[in-house]
């Protein structure tokens, strides 16, 4: 079973490393190809995109359901005891929101303070005191105690890397399983809640979670590969597999992938931002932009100072 001192899952940590590496050298290539210039935009695009954050937070408070101890009380007093759990002394804001059926959740972070929303298909599932809940909860939890959402935006020149950017985003979803699962306290939990997910509220309890597992090694190919080397989430059969293993002695080696299903990834946008659609195509723009900056500013400022000789020629 997954402790405190082994719950980073060790990819992450390579990955990390490797991404920091290529960040820190694509940021510094992009202050010197733009003279700097590419900070201002930055900035600019920032300021919009905390305005933006905004408006979801707001929504969250203006429509979503704050649970507190006087709301939900019990769903109240399992979040806290999970925060306890995993080492979070400053607990998030909680909110229940209606999802048309939807089974999820999120936690993003504005002006300093951290949220964590449960679709409110999730609490009719597991109920608000349940170990299935406590995995839902600690996984959001995991992204909060390694601060991916502020890594993601610091490492953004490194994760829109094919290949690279992808795997270290399905690291941190392999990460915040092993919260969710510590949080648990019990594997078996964990893989209920992780079935749900995969199929459902009805279906889920005749689901039998070793043979979906199995589906990692026995559906394969080149298209499964180059789906998964794109893809900012493990799947879903991939992440019970990885469960399962927390209660096993000896891990089992990864399924094999197409070798060809590389060459592919290498010219495919993956989801490097794990998979939050607005955060990747923000950014996504951001880095293009600063590209394009890089290539034209040089450009005009031969530009200018070509008009500038024609202007002396004609003095």
């Amino acid at each position: 079973m997954v402790t405190a001192e082994t719950v980073v899952a060790p990819k992450e940590k390579t990955y990390f490393i490797m991404a920091i590496i290529l960040a820190i050298l694509g940021w510094l290539a992009l202050t010197l190809c733009t003279v700097g210039m590419v900070w201002i935009f930055l900035a600019v695009v920032g300021v919009l995109v905390w305005f933006s954050n905004g408006l979801l937070v707001a929504g969250l408070r203006a429509d979503a359901v704050e649970v507190h101890p006087n709301q939900l009380g019990a769903l109240d007093r399992t979040f806290r005891e999970v925060c306890a759990t995993l080492g979070l002394r400053e607990v998030p804001e909680l909110y229940i929101i209606q999802s048309g059926g939807a089974l999820n959740a999120f936690a993003t972070r504005h002006t300093g303070r951290h949220f964590v929303v449960i679709y409110s298909d999730m609490l009719e599932a597991f109920g608000p005191d349940s170990p299935e809940m406590r995995f839902l909860l600690g996984h959001e939890i995991g992204h909060i105690r390694r601060n991916h959402v502020t890594m993601r935006l610091l490492l953004a020149p490194a994760l829109f890397l094919p290949l690279l950017g992808p795997a270290y985003s399905r690291s941190c979803e392999t990460t915040c399983d092993r919260f969710g699962a510590l949080a648990a306290g019990d594997v078996d939990s964990s893989l209920r809640a992780m079935m749900t997910l995969a199929g459902g509220k009805t279906a889920s309890r005749e689901m039998d979670p070793h043979h979906f597992a199995e589906q990692n090694k026995s559906r394969r190919g080149f298209f499964v590969s180059w789906y998964e080397l794109i893809s900012g989430y493990p799947t879903l059969s991939r992440r019970v597999r990885d469960l399962r293993q927390l209660a096993g002695d000896q891990p089992e080696p990864s399924a094999a992938r197409n070798p060809l299903a590389y060459l592919f990834a290498l010219v495919t946008f993956g989801g490097g931002f794990g998979g939050r659609g607005s955060m990747l195509s923000t950014l996504f723009f951001i880095y293009m932009v600063a590209i394009m900056s890089a290539l034209a500013i040089p450009a005009l400022h031969k530009a200018v100072e070509r008009g500038r000789e024609v202007q002396r020629m004609h003095l």
